[in-house]
């Protein structure tokens, strides 16, 4: 309505057209320059997520975690965010008027991150320098020696880092804002797997391992060099990390799990619900909302119950579906199979359902034995920007026996296609809008998304028999129960072995994955609401498109229009689709 209402402005006082459209062109540039400036901030803020998406030019740095460049980052941020909100979004035209949006929402919530503190608790089994490190080999170039002595660099500015780290944990212990013992435990064997005794055993050896396009000398002094980096750099620094976790960190975690534990817990986790979420909603009220979708999805898994026959009640069949070696893998090899054959059975029926698919590939890989045991069921990893290499389905392999195969259809759907591959991909390949957008980190919009996606297999003719049926209502089970277990404790005070007891009280899922899950959550605070919030929200938007544009509704459009301008906010997300709707139904 704001912009039918400039545009009659402009009709009418015709004399100062000239002038309004001068500035309006101002305001374009500068939103243009500003969304640029803050993607450069942002890249050289995080060098290693710079590689993984194809940009090299800081292939030898590490992220800097110490307090001045924290400070700078704040200052950053500041600065980008006082331009922003002084240019007039009424004089933008709608593609500009929602990267300002967009942007202004983006640097409020990195200044907002900030200060949740999580700088001080920076351990975890699944992230953190320990885990990072060696994810490096997975995206990082090694194609000439410049290639080789930036990795080099890397090597040896992970001392630095793990200090700056050591710094931030101990100013944590000072203020009483320390990891849960239950999480620090897990990282400790995570950190003793790189202390090895010869360096050619390191996982940091392997590149030179398999040196190609390099003659002898060339290879003969790069070799030289990453062996001197890890017996003189990494292994020592992993050496510094573990001796301080166990004589002084480990003694002074808490035996809590939530963040009430430790001070101004709940407002920490009131700003972390909503920076993952991006909508207001009180703990309280998200918490309900869970324990309503756990019904409802119980009410579903009961339908199923009684079309495979399984006789007593609801508890019965899901401790039959969780426990009968059946529905197990007797390998690794054996779950990687299926998985690959249910991705290249799912990739042609995409155009269903898409009116545009990424260029890029989705191929499969395990995830590394250094980090499996920890690991999530599955995850992805995106292609990098030049094409190098595909986007990666990543599966975890680690207790074959513990992996449910009435899950991989939905796992498929959310990890790989149609969910994170085409989402980020896509979003990648879009040149119209700003690069910022293009890598956007909205937790709603891209899980939401994700999950929305895994009852898209009903509509490619997939999901053919009830057990696989039974295995995605389990997944959106499992979706519901975080929005309980996650603020059952960080909020009302829950123990580690409720969250478990309430996992396992209403889903399949094996006990490896329901106790790494729960653990995740711990870590993570927050982050496990985005998912049910953002797929009730999408959700809810193709009900409302489908209601109000009848035999007007085309799924390939709507699908396509969702993922058209990167990931933002569900808010922005409803305001923009709602939109839509209304402009396909004129």
């Amino acid at each position: 309505m704001r912009q039918r209402i400039l545009w009659t402005f402009f009709l009418v006082v015709g004399a100062g057209l000239g002038t309004n459209t001068r500035l309006t062109a101002q305001s374009d540039e500068r939103v243009r320059a500003l969304a640029d400036r803050y993607w450069e901030a942002a890249i050289e803020h995080t060098p290693t997520f710079a590689t993984s998406i194809g940009d090299y030019r800081f292939n030898d740095r590490l992220e800097d975690v110490g307090a001045e460049a924290r400070q700078r980052w704040k200052t950053t941020l500041a600065g980008l965010l006082r331009e922003v909100e002084g240019i007039p979004e009424g004089r933008l035209p709608s593609p500009d008027a929602l990267t300002r949006d967009v942007l202004s929402r983006s640097l409020r919530d990195a200044s907002l991150r900030l200060e949740c503190l999580q700088h001080l608790t920076p351990l975890d089994p699944l992230d953190g320098p320990h885990i990072q490190l060696p994810l490096l080999l997975v995206s990082q170039p090694f194609r000439n020696v410049a290639d080789f002595r930036a990795y080099v660099a890397r090597l040896r500015a992970f001392r630095r880092q793990v200090t700056d780290h050591v710094a931030n944990m101990r100013t944590g212990l000072g203020l009483g804002i320390v990891s849960p013992k239950i999480i620090i435990e897990k990282v400790i064997p995570q950190i003793r797997t790189h202390l090895v005794q010869d360096v050619k055993r390191s996982e940091f050896y392997a590149p030179v391992m398999r040196i190609n396009g390099l003659d002898a000398t060339e290879a003969a002094e790069v070799t030289a060099e990453v062996a001197d980096a890890i017996a003189g750099d990494v292994i020592p620094a992993y050496l510094q990390l573990l001796s301080f976790v166990e004589d002084e960190y480990l003694p002074r975690c808490r035996e809590t799990v939530g963040l009430a534990g430790v001070p101004n817990g709940d407002k920490i986790y009131e700003a972390l619900a909503y920076l993952n979420t991006t909508v207001r909603m009180k703990p309280s009220e998200i918490h309900e909302l869970g324990h309503s979708e756990v019904a409802r999805i119980r009410n579903e898994m009961s339908k199923i119950q009684s079309e495979i026959g399984f006789p007593g009640n609801l508890d019965g069949f899901l401790a039959h579906m969780r426990s009968d070696s059946r529905y197990r893998f007797s390998s690794g090899e054996e779950l990687v199979r299926a998985a690959d054959e249910l991705l290249q059975r799912v990739k042609p029926k995409l155009p269903r359902i898409f009116g545009r698919l990424p260029k890029a590939d989705c191929v499969m890989k395990e995830i590394e034995p250094f980090r499996a045991q920890a690991a999530p069921v599955a995850y992805y990893n995106q292609p990098p920007e030049d094409g190098s290499r595909p986007g990666y389905y990543y599966i975890n392999t680690f207790a074959p026996q513990e992996r449910l195969r009435f899950t991989l259809e939905a796992l498929t759907y959310h990890e790989a296609v149609p969910g994170h591959h085409l989402q980020i991909a896509l979003d990648q390949e879009n040149r119209s809008i700003p690069k910022f957008r293009r890598y956007g980190q909205f937790t709603a919009y891209v899980e939401g998304w994700a999950l929305y996606t895994e009852k898209l297999g009903f509509d490619i003719g997939e999901y053919q028999d009830p057990h696989s049926r039974f295995g995605q209502l389990t997944f959106e089970m499992w979706r519901a129960c975080r929005l309980v277990v996650d603020t059952g404790m960080h909020v009302k005070g829950w123990t580690r072995q409720q969250a478990i007891d309430f996992m396992a009280a209403n889903t399949s899922l094996a006990r490896i994955d329901i106790e790494a899950e729960i653990d995740r959550y711990i870590a993570w605070p927050g982050q496990a609401l985005a998912y049910k919030i953002g797929e009730l929200r999408i959700s809810q938007l193709r009900k409302e498109a489908e209601q109000e544009l009848g035999a007007k509704f085309d799924l390939r459009a709507f699908h396509d229009a969702l993922l058209a301008d990167g990931a933002m906010p569900i808010d922005m997300l409803e305001s923009r689709m709602r939109g839509w709707i209304a402009d396909r139904k004129k």
